[in-house]
C-alpha cells in the first residue's frame, strides 16, 4: 500500500503519532542480559532525580512515577529493578497490578438418596457404601466437604491469571 498524500502528523506502524521529545529516545526502556548500566541511562532503581538536572526524561515521563515523597523539584525514574514487577503491555501506563491467582472453590451438595454432587475444586475421594439398617433397609452413606484456597492464603482470589515461567533482564531508562 503506498501513501499518496499525508494531511496528519506522521504515525507509526502501530497507529500512534511520532513524538518530538523522544526523537533521540529519552524516557525509553532499555534490557540487558546482565547487570550493565549504558553511559547515557540510569537503572530503572526508583531513583529521585532532580528536575533541573534531568530535564529533558522529566519532560518525556514527568511525575508518572512518583510516589509522594518526592520535593517540588524533584521526580521518581521507574522502580522496575527493586520491585521486580513484570513489565505488562497496555495503555493505562505505570499503573501496579497486585499479585494474585483466581480463587479456587468448589464445594459438595446433598441432594438427598443418590442425588449427592460436587462442584469447583472438590471430588468425591470418598467410597459409597450400603449398609443396612433396621427392618433390613439398604441405606446409602458418602462424605463430602468444601474447599476454597483463599481461606488458607490471600494471594489466591487476587487475580485472574497466573505466573507464568520467566527469566530476569536488568532494565535502564535513558536520560540523554
Amino acid at each position: 500500500m503506498k501513501i499518496i498524500s499525508l494531511n496528519t502528523n506522521e504515525i507509526n506502524q502501530n497507529g500512534y503519532h511520532f513524538n518530538k521529545l523522544t526523537r533521540n529516545k529519552i524516557g525509553f526502556i532499555y534490557t540487558a542480559p546482565i547487570k550493565i548500566v549504558p553511559d547515557d541511562c540510569l537503572a530503572c532503581d526508583g531513583y529521585v532525580l532532580k528536575i533541573e538536572d534531568y530535564k529533558k526524561l522529566y519532560s518525556v515521563i514527568g511525575s508518572t512515577f512518583n510516589n509522594g515523597e518526592e520535593a517540588e523539584d524533584e521526580f521518581r525514574i521507574p522502580d522496575y529493578n527493586v520491585t521486580k514487577r513484570f513489565l505488562q503491555p497496555s495503555n493505562e501506563v505505570a499503573r501496579k497490578i497486585a499479585a494474585g491467582l483466581p480463587d479456587i472453590e468448589g464445594g459438595y451438595r446433598h441432594h438427598g438418596w443418590g442425588g449427592d454432587s460436587y462442584y469447583g475444586a472438590c471430588y468425591d475421594n470418598f467410597q459409597s457404601f450400603n449398609y443396612y439398617g433396621t427392618g433390613n433397609q439398604a441405606l446409602s452413606y458418602k462424605n463430602g466437604f468444601k474447599f476454597k484456597a483463599s481461606a488458607s492464603n490471600s494471594i489466591y482470589g487476587n487475580s485472574t491469571t497466573v505466573q507464568p515461567p520467566a527469566q530476569t533482564v536488568h532494565l535502564c531508562i535513558k536520560y540523554k
